[in-house]
């Protein structure tokens, strides 16, 4: 019989702050700088690799 290592992907928001800008577009070039992830030490030993593969904006008022 085979063994297979398994994992899986993990996904979450983390929430970077209001950002005043023309369109969502220049909202999340603004933010960008600010977007990163870091772990709790509990939690890094569950996860590896952890990073920010989008972000979103939305209009607030």
């Amino acid at each position: 019989m085979k063994k297979f290592s398994v994992c899986a992907a993990v996904t979450g928001t983390k929430y970077l702050g209001v950002f005043e800008a023309n369109t969502k577009e220049e909202a999340i070039k603004m933010a960008a700088p600010e977007a990163s992830v870091c772990l709790c030490h509990q939690c890094d030993s569950e996860c590896e690799d952890a990073e920010i593969h989008e972000l979103i904006a939305e209009e607030t008022r």
